[in-house]
């Protein structure tokens, strides 16, 4: 089949939701043509978009077309959808907007869940994509419950476990995440959160330790603002930043670490807000299959992944994520347990699961 995959961030963006849509690229690249598209008027981005994600990311795309399509802000409506006829299958990752596609089979996925419902028009267009998916149980439940749609499926990221391996650890405490300021964009991180939280239990005797921030700067002066504002708030203290890492890197991160931890969504209300929280987290499950056992916030999706005391932790205050972390720090046989725990944990969420779902959701 031809098959069309659109996502407004793709050329600009090396995040989570990049790394998703690439890895159904590869699961389908093996039978099937693939083109990923990128608007026109960021074509220019396109020569060095391959090398940007084999570096990010270790997938197989050497067959990936990339090519442009009219999805700017100036290209036309039939411009699009006679764009799209040529496809079997056009799947879109959307940012909250949508038009009437042409091909025979149009799969709308959603990786936010929007707190505000679509306007008429724009569910007029909704109404036009035959499949609606998105990659949590939380994304779900909030986008039926507020925009009043049905999601067909639920299609969990995936982690390649065996290419996490736990390495030597070291006194690390681990956190991934892009660089998004709070004001500029919802979805912070909340790395200044992570830090203040470091710092407090450093003084209160955490000596030995270091704490690592992981993660690429979004483009824009307010998160750059944000990324030199935690910098100077961690100054003296042991804490260090790896941005715009490459994959070796980042499973050196990831295999040395013994602590992982996650704040998205910290402060926000996950019913009023879900997009604020951590939709899924593909980057704890990593840490997890490279035997780093995650004390991570009780909202979003990661909920979903982490059994409390089973394979990690979860916790809802400040007060809550020091203990927890004390814990594991003070009894190297209970983090053991567990992180053998989150390892197995890690294996749920395998490529295989991932691209059976796919080849479903693709009719494949």
């Amino acid at each position: 089949m031809k098959i069309g995959l659109y996502s407004p961030f793709a050329a600009e963006t090396l995040g989570g939701g990049e790394r998703y849509l690439l890895t159904i690229a590869e699961c389908l690249l093996k039978d099937n043509q693939v083109d990923l598209i990128v608007a026109k008027n960021k074509s220019d981005l396109i020569p060095g978009l391959k090398q940007n994600f084999s570096q990010s990311f270790n997938l197989k795309l050497n067959n990936l077309n990339i090519v442009a399509g009219p999805f700017g802000e100036t290209d036309s409506a039939i411009s699009r959808w006679f764009f799209t006829r040529h496809y079997d299958v056009f799947y879109y990752m959307t940012d909250g907007s949508f038009f009437i596609p042409g091909a025979r089979l149009n799969i709308a996925h959603f990786m936010i869940p929007f707190n505000q419902p679509p306007k008429l028009l724009q569910r007029l267009k909704l109404n036009t994509w035959q499949v609606k998916t998105t990659h949590s149980y939380f994304c779900k439940e909030a986008l039926e419950r507020i925009w009043k749609i049905k999601i067909d499926f639920v299609h969990w990221g995936a982690v390649e476990a065996k290419k996490f391996k736990a390495l030597p650890k070291q006194n690390l405490i681990l956190s991934v995440g892009r660089w998004f300021s709070p004001a500029g964009n919802k979805h912070c991180k909340r790395q200044d959160f992570l830090v203040a939280t470091f710092k407090k239990m450093y003084r209160q005797g955490l000596k030995g330790w270091q704490l690592v921030l992981t993660g690429a700067v979004e483009p824009g002066s307010d998160n750059l603002n944000y990324l030199k504002s935690v910098q100077k708030q961690a100054n003296g203290y042991p804490i260090k930043f790896h941005l715009n890492a490459d994959f070796k890197q980042l499973l050196a991160d990831y295999g040395e670490s013994k602590i992982y931890w996650h704040a998205t969504g910290y402060g926000q209300d996950e019913q009023t807000n879900p997009q604020a929280m951590e939709h899924f987290g593909i980057s704890t499950i990593e840490a997890m299959a490279a035997g780093a056992v995650p004390a991570v916030i009780n909202k979003g999706g990661q909920k979903e992944i982490v059994n409390q005391d089973e394979n990690g932790l979860l916790w809802s205050d400040q007060t809550e994520l020091m203990k927890q972390t004390m814990s594991l720090v003070s009894d190297n046989s209970y983090r053991q347990k567990l992180a053998q725990a989150a390892q197995i944990r890690a294996k749920d969420f395998s490529l295989s699961k991932f691209y059976q779902t796919t080849n479903k959701i693709f009719g494949l």
